[in-house]
């Protein structure tokens, strides 16, 4: 996902913000849409580099990492992803 489309005054284009796609699976879970959440989180934990790490953002044509490296922000969205798709799973919480 991105972040924004509009004109920021920056050149050059921005990728793909990996909090937001893990912010998604968040949604996608509380939501009950658990199909779609684990399909994303499944795609999304495999752009990891080779030992966890994310960046900011992802070029998604060629899988490049862009921006801050390693991005905090993105790991505490995929933690806060992956506790909803289990609380939903376990029924500690509705959809």
């Amino acid at each position: 996902m991105y972040r924004y489309r509009g004109e920021d005054g920056v050149s050059g284009e921005e990728g793909a913000f990996l909090t937001c796609s893990f912010w998604l699976v968040d949604a996608l879970a509380r939501c009950g849409r658990l199909d779609e959440a684990y399909a994303l989180m499944d795609e999304l934990v495999g752009l990891a580099n080779d030992v966890g790490l994310y960046s900011e953002e992802i070029d998604p044509h060629t899988g490049d990492f862009l921006g801050n490296f390693p991005q905090a922000l993105t790991h505490l969205a995929l933690v806060t992803a992956a506790v909803s798709i289990l609380d939903v799973e376990s029924g500690e919480r509705d959809p």
